[in-house]
């Protein structure tokens, strides 16, 4: 049998060039493919990474360029609103046990509860102080060292390792003195004797303090606070002891998102902050320059004229506050407000009755927000001040001085703060929760 010829195939160069270019497309398309694998898992990935970290670094506030970010801020308000929770607990639980009414501690923490927007502005508000407290501190040479931040840590938690302080002796305050009897020239304005009030009667709001420029006890806006967490048990007095209620009380905080930096910070603010209350309150006078007045409140400038006719014309200045004042109180009291101090009364009252000199001055009329008041001074004396009022008197100081100061930095406030307030954890689902364990 004859053997077959095999025909050998000539491969051309344009064989060759076409396989090339063949071969180099399919390289082209799979790498255009892997490419867009690539770039959709890059974009996924980027998305779920701005999502869960860099989203959560982006600030809601900075003052001078030292930012608070949004992950920082919601752990503050959930901080805030579990410290109120816990504080509404506790009243309710004192309500069955006593039976007492605590609708009065319970319906404003509720009510705060209900209103996440306020609670998040008062919170970034006291997160921007904390960064102003540590600005102003540093610039006035005031430095808070770890071993400083590790005290306050540890009495925090009740832990002492050089024992128990004793309370440093505190400077006595003057020893009150009783009111200044009534002079021949006070007898022959009044027939009654001014008792001192603790809550003074110029308006239908008597006790009416100076809003519009500072407030008059500290609040959540000036005091760095932090924040209680749920009894703890009492805490060894030993170094392992400590470590280990250590431990317990950061993972608390650490489980809300807050890093141990930041729950090292909370301390160190408070630090600044009562470094500074000190300094700026230390020539806060320990006394005070009281006057005793009466007024006439009446609701418009013409019937205040009126008043002021008939007082130059010789009529009694109380008969006139009985007639006419709008006062509640002038019915039985005929306008009198005893003895008050600075800051108890509405700013443009208070600068009224401070200006008259003499016993017996008239004011003219003055306008505030409730109406037009014709005051008289009665008498002027210098008090000490109770511990309460002296505090308060400090508070007022430094309030001030916040508020002045803040002008000074460069505060900005990101509108995204408003998209990013927390409203967890919830009262209701913590009551049920707590309600359905005891079940």
């Amino acid at each position: 049998m004859a053997k077959r010829k095999v025909k050998h195939k000539v491969i051309s160069k344009k064989h060759v060039a076409r396989r090339e270019q063949e071969r180099k497309q399919t390289t082209l398309v799979r790498n255009i493919a892997i490419g867009i694998v690539v770039a959709v898992i890059l974009v996924m990935g980027y998305g779920y990474l701005d999502q869960t970290v860099l989203q959560n670094q982006k600030a809601v506030a900075t003052v001078n360029d030292q930012k608070i970010s949004i992950s920082q801020f919601q752990v503050r308000v959930k901080l805030e609103r579990e410290n109120m929770i816990n504080q509404y607990i506790q009243y309710a639980q004192m309500g069955q046990q006593f039976g007492m009414d605590v609708n009065a501690q319970i319906q404003p923490i509720e009510n705060r509860l209900s209103q996440p927007t306020q609670l998040g502005k008062d919170v970034l508000d006291t997160m921007v102080n904390e960064l102003i407290y540590e600005q102003e501190a540093n610039k006035r040479g005031i430095t808070i060292s770890a071993d400083k931040v590790e005290k306050e840590v540890q009495s925090f938690l009740g832990y002492f390792p050089d024992g128990t302080p004793t309370s440093e002796p505190k400077e006595d305050l003057p020893v009150a003195e009783e009111y200044p009897t009534l002079t021949s020239e006070q007898l022959a304005i009044v027939t009654i004797t001014p008792l001192p009030t603790d809550v003074p009667t110029s308006t239908p709001e008597p006790t009416e303090i100076p809003t519009e420029e500072v407030e008059a006890t500290p609040t959540s806006e000036a005091i760095p606070t932090i924040p209680p967490l749920p009894t703890l048990t009492a805490t060894p007095y030993t170094a392992d002891g400590y470590e280990s209620t250590y431990k317990e009380v950061l993972t608390r905080y650490t489980d809300t998102g807050m890093t141990e930096k930041d729950f090292r910070r909370l301390f160190e603010s408070q630090l600044y902050y009562e470094a500074l209350y000190e300094i700026v309150t230390a020539d806060v006078s320990q006394i005070d320059e009281q006057i005793w007045a009466r007024h006439i409140l009446v609701p418009d400038a013409a019937l205040a004229a009126v008043v002021v006719q008939r007082l130059e014309e010789g009529e009694d200045f109380g008969d006139l506050a009985m007639e006419l004042s709008i006062d509640p109180s002038a019915k039985t009291n005929q306008g009198d407000l005893g003895w008050f101090g600075h800051s108890m009364m509405i700013p443009e009252f208070e600068d009224a009755a401070y200006a008259l000199e003499n016993i017996g001055d008239i004011s003219e009329p003055v306008q505030t927000q409730y109406g037009f008041h014709i005051i008289q001074l009665l008498g002027r004396t210098e008090r000490p001040l109770d511990p309460n009022a002296y505090q308060n008197a400090k508070d007022i100081v430094f309030q001030a001085w916040l508020a002045e100061i803040r002008q000074d930095y460069n505060i900005e406030i990101l509108d995204i703060w408003e998209e990013n307030v927390p409203t967890e954890p919830d009262l209701q689902q913590t009551l049920e929760e707590l309600f359905g364990a005891q079940q």
